[in-house]
């Protein structure tokens, strides 16, 4: 944010909005001289759910804009060919009589044809418009990204089969405009992001990150993945991430994964890893020869993120 780039958050737990507060720095810590500082004027927030999200914008997804192959890649149907025309014919058949449509009128469509083997398709569309994400109106590209400045999707209280619904359009959308230059150069960070490319089985966001991974640099956008689960990670992903800024591990599998992940990892890293004090962080690759050890300052702006207390602490 302090250099203008632009970036895309995704943003599963809604902790990235308290980046708008000033934060404070703790007494008897090192603060390294920072001031604490929010971010307001830098950030614009959007969420599916705005009822339990009360300072973000809604996000919605406009149907008409959205083609019978695309719509049935939002749905959990496997073989999806089987219903491709039906639900052409469904949508064509409403673009004739109607500019701005719903969910609801491509159900009516389906129950007047009175097909049995449609019957699983109207179930995925029912649930899709109950989740509420489509609108007559959905928002605008020029309003989810600006140059120079942060959106943060927040998903809190969004179902995990429809985050990753999201994730996958919003990925796809970000990647497409990019290759023809309809939006800037920018970043997307995914915060839990083996939720979203895990190694283990696929979701429907798998493929995006993937080729986002190995492809997307060279179009100017690029990724950054986060998680404290490294084994969880999809290889491919992770094999792909230049630069790695790593905490105290101490999982055998995420340090096994870190290590087949990370070129030039000395013999002994991984014990230093599992080593490292709170606020010390490892950082290889990019542009840096050799691993560097180096301490995270705090904060600038209030931790969404903190855990909770359940037995209160004294603080120094």
């Amino acid at each position: 944010m302090k250099h203008d780039v632009t970036v895309l958050i995704l943003d599963p737990h809604g902790e990235y909005g308290a980046m708008r507060d000033v934060g404070s720095v703790m007494p008897g810590k090192r603060d390294f001289g920072i001031e604490p500082v929010g971010f307001a004027d830098k950030i614009c927030e959007f969420a599916t759910d705005t009822t339990i999200n009360k300072d973000a914008k809604p996000l919605k997804f406009t149907l008409a804009n959205i083609d019978a192959r695309d719509l049935l890649a939002l749905t959990t149907i496997k073989n999806g060919k089987v219903y491709l025309n039906a639900l052409r014919k469904a949508i064509d058949g409403l673009k004739a009589v109607k500019k701005d449509y719903g969910l609801k009128d491509i159900i009516g469509m389906l129950e007047s044809d009175e097909d049995a083997n449609n019957q699983t398709l109207i179930a995925e569309l029912a649930y899709l418009n109950e989740v509420n994400i489509f609108a007559p109106q959905g928002t605008k590209i020029d309003e989810l990204i600006t140059q120079g400045k942060t959106t943060i999707i927040n998903l809190k209280g969004t179902p995990p089969d429809i985050q990753e619904l999201i994730v996958t359009r919003l990925a796809t959308a970000m990647f497409e405009l990019r290759k023809l230059s309809k939006i800037p150069p920018m970043m997307i960070i995914a915060e839990e992001a083996h939720n979203f490319c895990p190694q283990q089985g696929t979701t429907s966001c798998s493929k995006i990150f993937r080729t986002i991974a190995a492809e997307g640099r060279k179009f100017g956008l690029g990724l950054t993945i986060i998680s404290q689960r490294a084994a969880k990670i999809d290889k491919n992903v992770l094999s792909q991430c230049n630069t790695q800024m790593i905490l105290k591990v101490t999982n055998p599998n995420d340090l096994k994964a870190i290590s087949s992940s990370v070129e030039g990892l000395q013999a002994g890293m991984e014990d230093e890893i599992q080593r490292l004090p709170i606020g010390v962080a490892l950082i290889m690759g990019g542009n840096i020869q050799m691993p560097l050890f180096v301490e995270v300052r705090p904060r600038q702006s209030r931790h969404g993120g903190e855990s909770v207390e359940i037995i209160p602490s004294k603080r120094l």
